[in-house]
C-alpha cells in the first residue's frame, strides 16, 4: 500500500489510477487542513490503519509544510518517503533528504521514471541481501552491475545497467525514450536522443552474446519493453 499526500485532487487521482494498474494499490489523503496539528494527526490516522509501504509527499500543502510532514512522519517511522514536488530549487531538493525523504522527484515527471523509483526503494526494503530482479529467465544483478542467463554473465557499463532496470522494473509496460533520456541522464532537454540510441544499440550487441538478441523489444512509435517471456524464447 502506498499513501499519497497531494493536495491537487486532479495528482493524486491519477497517482492512485497509475499505480494501482501497476501492482501499488494506493490511498489518498483527501482531507487538507489549514493546521500543521491536524494535518500530522491525519496523517499519523492513515499510518496507523493503513500500514504503507510508501508513501508519496508534497512539499507545498496549502497552509502546511511538507517538509515538517516528513519530519514527524519519520520521528515514529522508518516508512520510505519520496518528495513528489513542483519546486525545483536545489535547496528544496537538500532539505527534503536532510528532513528524512528517501527520494526527490520534481513537477512534472514521467509517471514511469515515478514507477521505477518507488520499485527501486520498495525492491531495496525487501531484497536489500540480493538486490537482484528477474524477467522470464534472466537476473539482473544491481550490485554486481552483471546480467545473468543460463549460466553466462555479462558485466555492464553504468549506463547499461540503467537501462535494463529501468525495463526490468516496468516489465509488461511500454517506457518512452524520453523517460529512459529522464531516468539516466535526469534533464532530457539537454540529451539527444541520438545519444539513448547509441547506448541502446550498444547494449543490444553485447546482450546477443549471451543469445539474448530479442530481450530489448522496440514498440514502434512508443518506446521500449522487456521480452518477458520465458529463457527459451529467446534463443
Amino acid at each position: 500500500m502506498i499513501l499519497i499526500i497531494e493536495d491537487n485532487a486532479d495528482i493524486r487521482q491519477e497517482l492512485a489510477a497509475f499505480l494501482g494498474a501497476n501492482g501499488h494499490p494506493a490511498v489518498c489523503l483527501e482531507h487538507y487542513p489549514d493546521s500543521q496539528e491536524e494535518m500530522a494527526d491525519a496523517v499519523r490516522g492513515l499510518c496507523t490503519a493503513f500500514l504503507p509501504e510508501l508513501i508519496l509527499l508534497d512539499i507545498s500543502l496549502g497552509a502546511c509544510d511538507g517538509l515538517k510532514l516528513c519530519m514527524d512522519i519519520r520521528s515514529r517511522s522508518s516508512v520510505p518517503i519520496i518528495f513528489v514536488t513542483g519546486r525545483t530549487d536545489e535547496k528544496d531538493e537538500l532539505a527534503g533528504i536532510l528532513t528524512g525523504g528517501d527520494d526527490f522527484i520534481c513537477k512534472p515527471y514521467s509517471l514511469p521514471v515515478l514507477l521505477a523509483r518507488i520499485n527501486r526503494i520498495l525492491f531495496r526494503q525487501k531484497n536489500a541481501a540480493s538486490e537482484t530482479v528477474r524477467a522470464g529467465g534472466v537476473s539482473l544483478n544491481i550490485l554486481d552491475g552483471q546480467v545473468s542467463w543460463q549460466g553466462l554473465t555479462l558485466n555492464l557499463s553504468k549506463n547499461e545497467m540503467k537501462i535494463l532496470y529501468c525495463l526490468f522494473l516496468n516489465k509488461g509496460t511500454v517506457v518512452t525514450k524520453d523517460s529512459l533520456i529522464e531516468y539516466l541522464w535526469e534533464n532530457k532537454y539537454y540529451v539527444d536522443e541520438n545519444i539513448l540510441n547509441v547506448n541502446l544499440s550498444r547494449l543490444r550487441n553485447r546482450l546477443k552474446e549471451l543469445g539474448l538478441k530479442d530481450l530489448i523489444v522496440t514498440v514502434p512509435q512508443k518506446g521500449l519493453t522487456v521480452n518477458d517471456a520465458e529463457q527459451e524464447d529467446f534463443i
